[in-house]
């Protein structure tokens, strides 16, 4: 079956790929791209180990599909706001880097690709978002060169926007030195999110909260680093 013949399978055919796509988004989470075996997804999904010669001809189309269907709501929700933000600047005002963060942040938190954008907090939303913040973070992170070029071609304009804007927020640090704060943000983003069950060993429930709550410690830690003046190393530093 060709590639472009997929959306015209059968109602058994649509069933049997959603599986096989869900379960390859729950085997890659836990094992990257490298770790993630044609016959580990089709067990997980209890689908014949054909489908995938079947439906896309390739490991690396599989996975450039589930990241398409997965995580195009949230480049588009990225770039909704990242273009609010730039069509509301004013000649000569720049834009608040606390805004340009919340672009960022904030749509990772609300993100729900199985029952859309939104701040419910029900048991099946949470869940959902638990399953797409270990896809995302995976994806985010894996070494492999097939990840991240899909990913960098998914979302190379919004972060583009991004950095655009971070600079005109922040004029007077060196594009060096926002490249930097961008990989701290990054990071601190996909860690809070990704590993947050390793928080709660120590906290307990009490680390348990809402997503809007969460969203917002972040942006408060991540805009005190982000907005600080620029780095200037202190004379002992130099000697």
């Amino acid at each position: 079956m060709t590639i472009p013949s997929r959306e015209f399978a059968t109602r058994l055919g649509q069933r049997t790929m959603a599986k096989f796509l869900n379960a390859a988004a729950d085997v890659f989470s836990k094992h990257g791209y490298e770790g993630s075996t044609i016959r580990a997804i089709a067990k997980k999904a209890q689908v014949n180990l054909g489908t995938l010669n079947h439906y896309w001809g390739s490991k690396q189309e599989l996975f450039r599909e589930l990241f398409e269907l997965r995580f195009r709501p949230l480049r588009r929700e990225h770039l909704r706001r990242l273009r609010s933000v730039e069509a509301g600047i004013s000649t000569g005002v720049p834009p608040q880097a606390i805004d340009v963060l919340r672009s960022i942040v904030e749509p990772v938190f609300f993100v729900d690709t199985e029952a859309g954008l939104g701040n419910g907090a029900t048991r099946e939303s949470r869940a959902s978002r638990k399953r797409f913040h270990a896809l995302y973070g995976r994806a985010l992170m894996d070494p492999s060169p097939q990840v991240i070029s899909e990913m960098a071609k998914l979302f190379e304009e919004p972060i583009r926007l991004f950095i655009s804007l971070m600079r005109r927020a922040c004029p007077d640090v060196s594009a060096a030195e926002i490249d930097w704060r961008v990989n701290c943000v990054i990071g601190a983003q996909v860690f809070a999110e990704v590993y947050s069950e390793r928080g709660r060993r120590f906290f307990g429930d009490e680390a348990d909260v809402d997503e809007t709550l969460a969203a917002n410690w972040i942006l408060h830690v991540l805009m005190n680093g982000l907005n600080a003046p620029p780095y200037r190393p202190s004379s002992d530093a130099k000697s």
